[in-house]
């Protein structure tokens, strides 16, 4: 999944400057309404203030994604703000300083799935320092957006890439054996990689 299939440029916002999480939470859930995906702001924004009671949303490395799971939102979306002076935000050992800020909304139909995916895709893309760093150092939305992956087109196996009929069918026995056994182990691991993330927040 790519981030820029769940954003778009009037959700994000450059050197954003905010007094506390509150602010930029309220900053955020309004960009969200204003795209249209909101069916009741506040309810939505009760949604995301709850959860940031049950536990912290700030996740190490600069990082905050509160989010919120509600009937109010329409579609799977995220705002973010890229903030110039950082920001106390609630984190595991107390409050720890974030420049990056990611508000989820998620119907609770997709809490499960799409809410997983964002959060992975997050998560793996912003360990990456260089990833970082660029976002930060992004002077427009546009160039944002190109970071987030606009504009690519997925990458689809060309006809001489597929496997043919044949080749399927001379499979080695031992090949087959292994693959039926470790693409489960492989998935199960990251599931429990998924489940793990989902308890963490």
């Amino acid at each position: 999944m790519k981030l820029a299939q769940l954003t778009s440029e009037n959700l994000i916002m450059l050197d954003a400057v905010f007094t506390d999480r509150f602010e930029a939470i309220n900053a955020l859930t309004d960009r969200i309404d204003q795209a249209g995906k909101l069916t009741n702001r506040q309810q939505f924004l009760d949604a995301v203030l709850l959860r940031e009671e049950e536990g912290p949303t700030a996740l190490g490395e600069y990082l905050a994604v509160p989010h919120g799971k509600s009937i109010a939102v329409t579609e799977p979306v995220f705002a973010c703000a890229f903030v110039k002076d950082e920001l106390q935000w609630q984190g595991l050992d107390g409050d720890e300083p974030v420049n990056m800020i990611f508000l989820l909304a998620i119907p609770p139909a997709e809490a499960g799935s799409t809410h997983m995916q964002v959060l992975t895709t997050l998560t793996s893309s912003l360990v990456e320092d260089e990833f970082r760093e660029a976002l930060l150092q992004a002077k427009t939305t546009e160039e944002v957006m190109a970071l987030f992956g606009a504009g690519e087109e997925e990458l689809q196996p060309t006809e001489a890439e597929q496997p043919s009929e044949q080749q399927e069918f001379t499979q080695p026995e031992m090949a087959r054996d292994i693959s039926a056994k470790a693409y489960p182990l492989v998935l199960g691991v990251g599931l429990a990689v998924s489940v793990l993330l989902f308890l963490m927040l």
